[in-house]
């Protein structure tokens, strides 16, 4: 930074970037540059090497004998045990997210590394050898694990010796076809075994693209996938001989979305989709600016223009009925901080207000506000009443404590609104695939209250209740610390909250050693 024209040095503890021209003099000569290039290759594989035998050595130490502590209960279910890499299996069920808290990453990401770090370092060490060597890059080395991952000790051995020897000098599709030809003439099974292998993992996933659009990804066997896609384009094909003229990659994506959401189809049982949004009232408003705060869709950040946009289309700006199976609740957030206060519907609302039905004191006829057919409040039901009452509701707060194990359903509704997803650090998985735990065990003394309760997805909750080494503590204000049996801490909060740095004490200085650095 410069004031005046004059150069600024940085504040004391503030960092200092790095540019590119100070790592790279432009003064070097091309062939330095070259050299450069490989030695960068060189060294990012050796490290690779390096982080995948880490990486098994504390697998090891994560023998599956841990989870006899889960006992049938708590074991993992049928889809986990399904999913889960053959390498694995004799690895602890809880160091996938062990791993995913010590890198910071996803549990896909942990468990893709920690399947390649243990079968770089047994059956294809090898490849690990020549990885850690230089000869191999990341890239090349991750496609012999994938071809040679399930294959046998003595296939896997027999196909390194044939391709390793000039992979270095190999293109990574060249060493592919090696490779794949090496593997199918030794072990003439492994494509059948691999294509089954590949069906019993298929699954149906959203990959989100840019401008916020997304992509539903359907996996399956390929004939299938082909006549599939045969099939929504000559449905397309139809629409445009009916005189649309939309493009017909679009006239594709609507044939395929409505073929799935089927909504013209009444002769079948009415399947409702949910979709949980979360967006400032201010941001719903015809005049909204363009920088208005932007909305969130099942844990999805999308545009404010977005959000009306899809809310128009279900009749809901005017807070008129729910769609059928669906509802409107408003969640009542502190401004300064961020957190839920509450979460109401629009009949609450009101008698928050003091616009409700009014029950008079000593026994007297409630307020004559008209009624429906079942003795229902008229304009609590509707959502479109007069106003009525006087204004001087009981307002809005959080509710109670209560004296159950089992959180009662206002409970779970603040929780879920306020929480989004599940609560430790990295999953998103979303609350209707979470628990309700107590942070502070209910046998421990822990209350059945909003503060000391949060969502975990099953998987979570069991590693929190059974594994051993583990810790978690929910503080009052939202914020969840967990520490891996590693030692690793990592924490996360709700959605939303605000948490200010607390600054040092104005004494700590004092008692700071002096530093040699300084005069």
């Amino acid at each position: 930074m410069e004031d005046g024209g004059v150069p600024r040095s940085p504040e004391e503890g503030e960092p200092v970037p790095v540019l590119p021209s100070e790592v790279v003099s432009p003064q070097l000569g091309e062939l330095e540059l070259v050299c450069d290039i490989w030695s960068a290759d060189a060294h990012m594989a050796r490290e690779h090497a390096r982080q995948a035998a880490t990486i098994a050595e504390l697998a090891r130490r994560r023998r599956a004998e841990r989870d006899t502590a889960f006992g049938t209960r708590g074991g993992p279910g049928p889809d986990s045990w399904a999913m889960r890499p053959a390498a694995l299996a004799d690895v602890s069920d809880d160091f996938v997210t062990e791993l995913a808290l010590i890198r910071h990453c996803s549990e896909a990401e942990a468990s893709r590394l920690a399947v390649e770090s243990l079968l770089l370092t047994t059956k294809l060490a090898a490849t690990w050898s020549a990885l850690y060597a230089g000869r191999l890059t990341v890239r090349k080395a991750r496609l012999l694990l994938d071809l040679l991952g399930d294959a046998d000790d003595a296939v896997a051995a027999g196909v390194q010796a044939r391709v390793l020897d000039g992979a270095e000098d190999c293109p990574p599709s060249r060493l592919r076809d090696r490779a794949r030809y090496h593997l199918y003439r030794v072990d003439a099974e492994a494509k059948e075994r691999r294509r089954k292998e590949a069906e019993r993992k298929a699954d149906v996933h959203v990959e989100r693209t840019a401008d916020d659009l997304g992509r539903l990804v359907i996996e399956g066997p390929l004939p299938a996938v082909y006549a599939a896609r045969d099939a929504v384009d000559q449905y397309a094909r139809w629409m445009r001989a009916d005189g649309d003229d939309r493009p017909m990659g679009l006239l594709r994506s609507a044939a395929a979305l409505d073929l799935i959401l089927r909504s013209w189809d009444t002769s079948r049982p009415p399947v409702t989709a949910q979709l949980l949004l979360h967006v400032a009232l201010p941001s719903l408003r015809p005049d909204a600016p363009v920088g208005a705060a932007p909305a969130e869709m099942d844990g999805q950040v999308i545009s404010a223009a977005q959000c009306r946009e899809l809310l128009a289309s279900l009749d809901m700006l005017n807070l008129g009925s729910a769609p059928a199976g669906g509802s409107i609740h408003v969640a009542v957030d502190d401004p300064a901080t961020g957190e839920t206060i509450a979460v109401a519907t629009r009949a609450e609302l009101r008698r928050a207000a003091g616009r409700g039905r009014r029950v008079r004191r000593h026994g007297r006829q409630r307020s004559s506000r008209p009624t429906d057919s079942t003795g229902r409040d008229a304009g609590a039901a509707g959502g479109t009443g007069t106003a009525g009452g006087t204004g001087d509701g009981p307002g809005l707060r959080p509710p109670p404590p209560s004296r159950c194990y089992r959180p009662p359903a206002g409970q779970r509704r603040l929780v879920t609104v306020r929480d989004r997803h599940c609560h430790m650090p990295g999953c998103r998985r979303p609350p209707g695939r979470c628990d309700i735990d107590h942070g502070k065990a209910f046998a421990a003394g822990g209350p059945t209250a909003c503060w000391n309760l949060c969502c975990l997805c099953r998987r979570h909750h069991r590693i929190k209740t059974f594994a051993r080494g583990w810790s978690f503590t929910l503080l009052p204000d939202g914020r969840f610390i967990v520490r891996t049996p590693s030692g690793v801490c990592r924490s996360t909060r709700p959605p939303g909250w605000c948490h200010d740095p607390e600054p040092d004490p104005p004494w700590l200085d004092d008692l700071a050693p002096p530093d040699p650095l300084r005069r």
